[in-house]
């Protein structure tokens, strides 16, 4: 299963994930701040003899999806206004829970506030997987953080590790208490050894800044390491042979570049 998370900056994108979605290939797609005409992306991608469903909005309007799967085999789950968990089927899983995010701005809330929405997620997962007795979970799409920020790293709300060896353990126990794990393999993207450099540039004359961010992020659960390979996980910058970056290398169609990634 492969799939496709983009921050699409309230621009006219469609032809682009037309692109994106027929030549990767993608079968489940969440995309944050998108203004395109859905309709018309459905026709464009039929064109292209790609059938896919978009799956109605409920409580989160941040977020839309679109799957090979028609909407009545999408099972709703809780969801806030930042977030919407769905059951969605899988190939060879049979069926797995994925939340998408779009969590507020730190323009709109501070550091703090972002955490606390995390750890409402991570709570309505957890409650959600013991309904379904299963932790075949993940989570995708813009957490307006760094994986090394306390939001995503502390065990009251992220608790999103680096090491995949680490994870396999399931869960840790701090103060005589159990909180569960998740690995974030994009960890590995970090730094300059491979092009582009992050998901989000930003510059300001301030003394702290990481210029490169990656605010957009996948997040697994243990259960699914053995079905994730991290040779299959990219920031994407181009799609035959159009740009998603300046000549400068930073994010220009929008202003956060698409990741893509694959669950076998």
């Amino acid at each position: 299963m492969n799939y496709l998370f983009w921050n699409t900056n309230k621009r006219k994108v469609n032809n682009i994930l037309t692109m994106l979605i027929k030549d990767l290939p993608c079968d489940i797609i969440g995309l944050a701040e998108y203004e395109d005409d859905p309709n018309q992306l459905l026709r464009d991608l039929s064109k292209e003899d790609c059938n896919f469903y978009y799956v109605p909005q409920i409580g989160c309007k941040r977020i839309h999806i679109f799957t090979k799967y028609t909407p009545n085999k999408i099972e709703p789950f809780p969801e806030s206004p930042y977030y919407t968990i769905k059951r969605i089927p899988h190939d060879n899983l049979g069926f797995h829970l994925v939340a998408f995010v779009h969590l507020p701005s730190k323009l709109q809330k501070d550091s703090s506030s972002i955490g606390t929405e995390l750890n409402y997620l991570k709570k309505e997962i957890e409650e959600s997987e013991r309904k379904l007795n299963s932790t075949n979970s993940i989570i995708m799409g813009d957490f307006n953080l760094n994986p090394f920020e306390d939001g995503m790293v502390s065990a009251m709300y992220g608790h999103s590790i680096s090491s995949r060896e680490v994870v396999k353990k399931g869960s840790r126990i701090i103060e005589h208490r159990a909180y569960s794990m998740f690995y974030n393999p994009m960890w590995n993207l970090l730094g300059d050894s491979i092009k582009p450099e992050g998901t989000y540039y930003f510059q300001k004359a301030q003394h702290v800044n990481y210029f490169w961010n990656i605010f957009d992020q996948v997040l697994i659960r243990p259960s699914l390491i053995k079905n994730f390979n991290i040779n299959d996980m990219k920031i994407l910058d181009e799609i035959r042979h159009v740009k998603l970056v300046n000549a400068t290398g930073h994010p220009e169609i929008s202003d956060h570049l698409p990741i893509y990634f694959k669950i076998v």
